[in-house]
């Protein structure tokens, strides 16, 4: 990549680290719609199987209905057959007697057998059918409980096989949107280094820097009206010494925001009630401080991570709040280390502010990200909870080392 005029190289990998790689976000897209198609086709073979216990169903159903007509038939059958044969006799024992019964009688007697024979034809047509019917669909059920097993099993084992790869897919992807995300975020920690680099720069430059010039420039003046007006050097001594005064003020103010002192010669609790008493003083923002529990020495990088998490989460209450007050608990258990941070600001919608942080590749919001990783550094779990029109609070809960449980990723 070519750079333009002006253009540092930090900048250029910046932009590099920023810009998401188009072959990742082709990856990201087939695994989604790999896990979507999976999920699809998980439910179609359910709906399968569903439909095919539902014909079995529907076939036993059919299949009784048909075994009790058969049964009704084969009973008319038996039945008919032998009113044939008792037709049949008394057919035969009037044309055996031909000249005692009338021609009536006679004419009735094979009308009776031609009946009894048609219905009996009927009857058996019937029987017949239904006993073709019931073999087809016995067989067919037999088929079709077979292909229920099967499908049984099959949706049992793809079952199995998707939730596994379902599973690692998403393992996958998850592990592919950690590691955009820390590349963004180390892209963003680049930025931040380098502006507080210029702010510190132009604080001192704007600050320290000029008065010390002034007083290179008074301590001269001084130093010729020493002989010849000395009331007037001493009065300018004096002055030159109120200014120097000012002057380490200023210079241990940036030294406080870059690392604050009290925090490795006092602790981690006078620090934080250091700094609230500083904006406070400041103008900036009145927060009580709360204590609760004994106090535990911790590890000098968890310190500064937890007075980072604390001092940029007030800092966001005076910048977005919209309010001047905020209050600060810190619970020492025998397990962990709480910290609270609540306003009843404007509060935000969280989702609103995640989508917009993607949009826009989190400019404006480097805030809560690097609270997030500062947390996850140290194996402590952070919660912002927030919504519009109802404040904001932050909790961290950080346990002590000897007390976590090994873990391979997740936070503790």
């Amino acid at each position: 990549m070519s750079l333009e005029l002006g253009q540092s190289a930090e900048d250029a990998a910046i932009l590099d680290m920023e810009t998401e790689p188009s072959g990742e976000q082709s990856l990201k897209r087939i695994f989604r719609n790999t896990l979507e198609t999976i999920e699809s086709s998980k439910g179609q073979i359910f709906e399968i199987y569903e439909s095919t216990k539902d014909e079995v169903e529907t076939s036993r159903k059919n299949l009784e209905e048909i075994k009790q007509q058969a049964e009704k038939t084969i009973e008319l059958v038996d039945t008919l057959t032998k009113q044939e044969q008792l037709e049949k006799q008394k057919l035969v024992q009037v044309s055996s007697n031909f000249a005692d019964y009338s021609e009536d009688r006679i004419r009735a007697c094979y009308e009776s057998v031609k009946n009894v024979q048609v219905q009996l034809g009927i009857a058996r047509e019937k029987e017949y059918d239904l006993r073709r019917q019931r073999d087809k669909l016995e067989l067919r059920l037999r088929r079709l409980q077979k292909t229920l097993v099967n499908a049984e099993r099959l949706a049992m084992r793809i079952g199995s096989v998707l939730g596994y790869l379902t599973s690692q897919i998403s393992d996958v992807v998850s592990q592919m949107e950690l590691i955009s995300k820390n590349k963004f975020l180390g892209a963003q920690i680049i930025k931040a280094q380098e502006e507080e680099r210029h702010r510190v720069s132009r604080e001192i430059h704007d600050g320290p820097a000029q008065d010390l010039a002034n007083l290179i420039f008074q301590s001269s003046i001084c130093e010729r009206l020493i002989d010849v007006k000395p009331e007037e050097a001493k009065e300018g001594l004096q002055e030159l010494r109120r200014q120097i005064r000012g002057c380490l003020t200023d210079v241990r103010q940036i030294i406080f925001d870059m690392r604050p002192m009290s925090l490795d010669d006092l602790g981690l609790v006078p620090a934080i009630r250091q700094l609230l008493l500083k904006l406070r003083e400041r103008g900036v923002l009145e927060a009580s401080f709360q204590v609760d529990g004994r106090e535990r020495p911790l590890e000098k990088h968890v310190e500064v991570s937890v007075f980072r998490i604390i001092q940029e989460a007030v800092n966001n209450v005076h910048r977005h709040a919209g309010v001047n007050k905020a209050k600060v608990r810190m619970l020492f258990t025998e397990s962990h280390l709480s910290v609270l941070i609540v306003d009843e600001g404007q509060g935000f919608d969280m989702e609103e502010v995640e989508a917009r942080r993607q949009e826009s590749e989190g400019n404006g919001h480097f805030g809560m990200l690097g609270m997030d990783e500062r947390a996850q550094i140290i194996g402590a779990e952070l919660t912002v909870v927030s919504a519009p029109g109802k404040g904001t609070r932050v909790h961290l809960k950080y346990p002590y080392p000897e007390l976590q449980r090994p873990n391979t990723g997740a936070n503790a």
